[in-house]
Order: C-alpha cells, then structure tokens, then sequence
C-alpha cells in the first residue's frame, strides 16, 4: 500500500512539475523572444541567447528587465518595424547607454515585472507608469537642471518651462520655493499619487498625466469645485475651480504637462547629474518701467491680474464683481508709497461679497519676503504706468508680452 501511495505522488509531483514548466515556458516574454528569434537568420542569432534579461544598476537601486522583450533596443541592424522588437530611436543611447542608464529612470514602468502591462506599470497601485511619446522629456529635468544644451532633444520641457513662467504660474504656485502659496506647491507634481486624484470627469486612460493635461486646457471640467457637502448648509451653488482657463492648444497643454511630470523630489547619484553651464548675463532695461514689467513676470503676477494686469480672472464671491481687479486704474486710487506697502503686505483674505458664501479662493498674497526692495520700487513704477496712454509704437495689452507676467494685487 505504502508503495502504491508512494508511485501515486510520484507520479502527481511529475505532472506539477511538467505543468510548471510548461507554464513557465508559455509566459508572454518567452512568446516575444521566440517570435523575434523565428524572424533571424541563422547567421544572425549567433550570439543571441534568449531567457531573462537584466541590467542591474546598484548606484541607481533599481533592475530593469525590459530588454527581456525589447529585445532589439540596442541592436538597430536586428530591428523590426513591430513593437516591441523596434529598436531606440535616434541617437540618444550613445550618450545614455542601457548597462549604466537602464530604461525605468528616463521611461518609468516597473523595471522587475516581465509581463506588458506590470512591466508598463499599468497595474493597480504602481504610481509610476510608462511616460509615452513626448512625455518622456520630463525625465530630462533630473540630471539635466540647465536644459539649454539639450533643448533640442527636450522642446516640449522647454516650453512648458517658458509657459509655466509666461502665464504668471508663480504667483499662486510655488517650485522648490520659489513663488507664492495661494494654491498649492507643484515642488513634487510628478510624483503625485493618481490614485488620490478625481478622475470623475477625465476621459481617456486614467493617470496623472491625463488629468494633468486635461486640467490644463478645461480646469473647471476636471475640477468643478467644492462639492455640496463642503459648503456652508443652505448653500447651493457649486463654487468652480479658480484656475483661469487659458485657452491653451494641445501642443501647449501638453508642454505644460510635461514639465509637471518632470517636477519630482528624485536625487540621482551626483555622477549622472551635468553640471549647469555659466548662469545668463543679467538683462539690461531701458527704464525702470521696462525692469517693472520684468519684475511683474518673474513673480507670476500675470496668473492672477492676467497680461499686462487687464484683470478678468475669476474671484468667486469677491467684492469686486467676483473677479481679480484690473491694474489699469490703480494710478487712481494709490501713490507710489501706498501701493507699495499694499503690495507687501497684501490683503487676506479679500473681502466677500455675500458673507454668507466661502471666502474668495484668490487673494492678494505679502511680497514683502520675497521681491526685493529695488525690484519693488520697479514693480510699482511699472503698476503705476498701467494707467497711462500707450505710446503708438508700444503694443496693445491684448497681445502676450514677449516676457510673461507676474504679481497680484486685489
């Protein structure tokens, strides 16, 4: 009986373990590497070998087996037109080479994983899923902080930076301390959690940089603002985000985007990280209005004012026609000195005009830490000037100026 017992697990343990292998060998990496390996000559699988491949980067702490699939990566004269068996496009892996960079640190994914969609990191909990097509610049930021020598293999960060600076950003929000905190600090935007984002009104594929993209071109579609059980009992009216709708184009949005996902708190070792070239020569102004209105870009006083301080973003409730007030009268109203210290010192919050409703969501935050006192005295030379005539070969306030905006004052 003993023996029969015996034969009988036997001969269950031969099957499991034939099971297993079997299974083991119908995995989806080994269904690439024989379909890449069937389209080679015998000349050309010399020296191929198939199984997992890994490239193990102890300064970066990570492993990385894409090239377990992706097999032809680095092997251009193997490549074929289909993924993923296409091979890097460009040159960029002369100079980035899988064994030092691996994939993960520039593409995202989860670099131990072996299957499509964990290896893509597009599995529940995994927060850092593949960056596609354009996306991929935002990695540049981490080891490339001056990208002028690269702005041609990173155009979209590039310009997202300049919007980010164009469209006065800075004055609600604030990146690695600089700008103000009226919203909230973008320092680890690229590192936030979609998980914890309502994507109740985000079409597509569901991640931070959808949301991020279509936040950009219709705020006040993908944050509709405070829900009903946020405001005061009896309170009906849904009170949108106060993110100004720029209009912006998909090419636009997706720069900004761009540079958002580039925003993380990642230290690489200080042996991948370039050295920033010498820093700009500092601009030269014809006027001290002229250094103003650099002032009034530099701060983000755009974000809130809007271009060249004609007013009309929204205030939700604010006492003055629930919208940010036009910089155009203030000549009226304030003198050098007095505008000054409003400036400063702010005013926070603004006065409501329902009390009954939430406070306005946009105030006028204190610069008094934050600008200098010489760019102050320019910024309100150049506040002051709002309220004159243009000169006839000075552009209209309704066209982009070619340095973007940045203050606020309610």
């Amino acid at each position: 009986m003993k023996r029969l017992l015996f034969l009988a697990f036997t001969v269950i343990l031969t099957v499991l373990f034939g099971v297993a292998v079997w299974q083991d060998s119908m995995r989806e990496w080994t269904g690439y590497q024989r379909k890449f390996f069937h389209s080679l000559t015998r000349a050309e699988r010399q020296g191929l070998t198939g199984g997992i491949k890994q490239v193990i980067l102890t300064d970066l702490r990570r492993v990385d087996r894409c090239t377990t699939c992706h097999v032809a990566i680095d092997k251009p004269q193997l490549a074929l037109a289909e993924e993923p068996f296409t091979a890097h496009p460009g040159t960029l892996l002369e100079s980035h080479p899988p064994e030092r960079f691996g994939c993960t640190v520039c593409h995202g994914g989860q670099g131990l994983a072996t299957d499509t969609k964990a290896a893509h990191g597009e599995v529940k909990h995994w927060e850092q899923p593949l960056l596609r097509g354009p996306l991929v610049q935002s990695s540049c930021y981490k080891c490339h902080g001056d990208l002028r020598p690269i702005e041609s293999r990173a155009p979209l960060l590039s310009q997202g930076i300049t919007l980010y600076k164009q469209l006065g950003c800075a004055g609600c929000h604030s990146v690695h301390g600089f700008g103000q905190s009226v919203s909230v600090d973008l320092s680890e935007m690229g590192e936030k959690p979609w998980q914890l984002l309502d994507l109740t009104f985000v079409t597509g594929e569901e991640n931070l940089s959808q949301w991020v993209e279509q936040h950009f071109k219709e705020p006040r579609r993908v944050t509709p603002g405070f829900r009903a059980h946020e405001l005061p009992p009896g309170e009906e009216e849904i009170f949108p985000t106060f993110m100004p709708q720029y209009g912006l184009n998909d090419e636009q949005a997706r720069a900004l985007t761009v540079y958002m996902l580039s925003l993380k708190d990642e230290h690489l070792p200080a042996s991948y990280v370039r050295p920033p070239g010498p820093p700009d020569p500092e601009p030269t102004y014809a006027s001290p209005i002229e250094a103003g209105r650099a002032v009034f870009q530099k701060f983000g006083c755009a974000g809130c004012h809007g271009l060249d301080g004609i007013g009309g973003r929204r205030n939700w409730n604010a006492w003055l026609g629930d919208e940010v007030p036009s910089l155009i009268p203030v000549k009226q109203y304030y003198d050098r000195e007095t505008l000054k210290e409003f400036i400063r010192h702010g005013r926070q919050p603004v006065p409501r005009s329902n009390p009954q409703r939430p406070n306005p969501p946009l105030y006028m935050p204190a610069w008094k830490d934050r600008i200098p006192d010489k760019q102050m005295d320019q910024l309100v030379e150049y506040v002051l000037s709002l309220g004159e005539p243009l000169p006839a070969s000075q552009p209209s306030a309704s066209q982009p100026p070619a340095a973007a905006p940045a203050a606020t004052t309610q």
